[in-house]
């Protein structure tokens, strides 16, 4: 028998990348993070932060280092 359950779906987008403080010694990158879900353990469907490109080297660095504990 096949259950009927609708499947959740997860979108996220990186997009708009900006300049901060342009022409100063303390400039950035940061990029607008759009997320987009219809999964019950999210509260907010949907959410658009910005963060900086350090942040994604950040993530990356965690889950290196917790991928081999999955």
């Amino acid at each position: 028998m096949l259950e009927n359950r609708e499947e959740e779906l997860t979108t996220v987008r990186v997009q708009d990348p900006r300049v901060q403080n342009e022409g100063s010694w303390n400039s950035y990158v940061d990029y607008k993070i759009f997320l987009h879900t219809t999964s019950k353990a999210f509260t907010a469907k949907t959410s658009c932060v910005r963060r900086r490109y350090r942040e994604f080297v950040w993530l990356r660095r965690q889950l290196q280092r917790n991928a081999g504990s999955v």
